[in-house]
């Protein structure tokens, strides 16, 4: 993690707190070139041991999102206190909303999804003061139901956890972030995701994230050549890219009821410029 600040400060990224996406998404607000956002989910004790004071060094903003129900002060605990929270807080951190109990909102009633985030909202605001209205979905995990849900509670943007640059044309309340995690977190990959560029794409048959099969087609329209874009999956899916002049059609197979898939499109270009698309999606059925 030190590695990755230091090599943004070093390159002259700019890194800038989720109030400023929310100007740029919804407000039509500028920001400067070469901006990222750092977010963590969970607000588990070992960022505030470790990621915490790199940033609070460096005075650089980030944002928590934190599931009340698990703030602990027990010394046993994998979570923050509150008052580790509220340290972050008076730090340039954001404490933002990631539900109160963790759980996917995926096939709850709608009541249900409601008092999970307006009560983790207000214990929140409760202990810390007023803070942004910013979701992250517990595991990425939404649906259009459920982000219609979280638009009319207030909430101004929303993210997900599929690997994407953020444009103004995104979904507000399925923003996606790339994960840099033990696994995915090497600085190779790091530099990769930062040149990274937006696969602009149109026309998907598919807009929603859950389905009730173990087969399904996903089709999409780019200024890109379908032959110049490759396509992956996760999970041990099969994938099969059917390549046509005028749009890309994916033949997936293989899905596994209760696992979450993460598709990732790329196309790299004569100068190495790598150009991403990612889309998530769960089988619930």
């Amino acid at each position: 993690f030190e590695e990755h600040i230091h090599y943004l400060l070093d390159q002259n990224y700019r890194i800038l707190p989720l109030t400023k996406l929310v100007d740029f998404l919804r407000n039509s607000k500028e920001i400067p070139n070469k901006s990222v956002f750092i977010t963590i989910d969970d607000a588990f004790k070992s960022f505030y041991d470790h990621g915490f004071p790199i940033l609070k060094k460096l005075k650089l903003p980030f944002s928590i999102f934190v599931s009340t129900d698990f703030v602990s002060n027990h010394e046993k605990s994998d979570f923050m206190s509150w008052e580790m929270l509220r340290d972050i807080s008076e730090n340039n951190g954001l404490i933002l909303n990631h539900t109160k109990n963790h759980e996917s909102l995926l096939n709850k009633e709608v009541d249900i999804i409601k008092q999970n985030i307006i009560e983790n909202q207000t214990l929140i605001e409760k202990n810390l003061g007023p803070q942004p209205k910013i979701l992250s979905y517990p595991f990425g995990e939404s649906s259009i139901n459920i982000e219609e849900i979280v638009k009319k509670l207030s909430y101004e943007i929303a993210f997900s956890q599929h690997s994407s640059n953020i444009t103004r044309n995104e979904n507000l309340f399925r923003l996606p972030r790339f994960a840099l995690n033990e696994e995915f977190g090497n600085l190779r990959r790091f530099k990769l995701i930062l040149r990274s560029k937006p696969l602009m794409v149109k026309q998907i048959n598919f807009n929603d994230t859950i389905l009730n099969a173990d087969n399904f087609i996903l089709s999409f329209k780019s200024k890109i050549l379908s032959k110049n874009i490759n396509c992956f999956i996760n999970n041990n899916a099969n994938l099969f890219k059917e390549d046509n002049e005028d749009f890309n059609l994916l033949k997936i197979s293989n899905l596994k009821l209760g696992l979450r898939y993460r598709i990732n499109c790329t196309h790299i270009n004569a100068n190495g410029e790598i150009f991403w698309f990612g889309k998530m999606f769960k089988r619930i059925n």
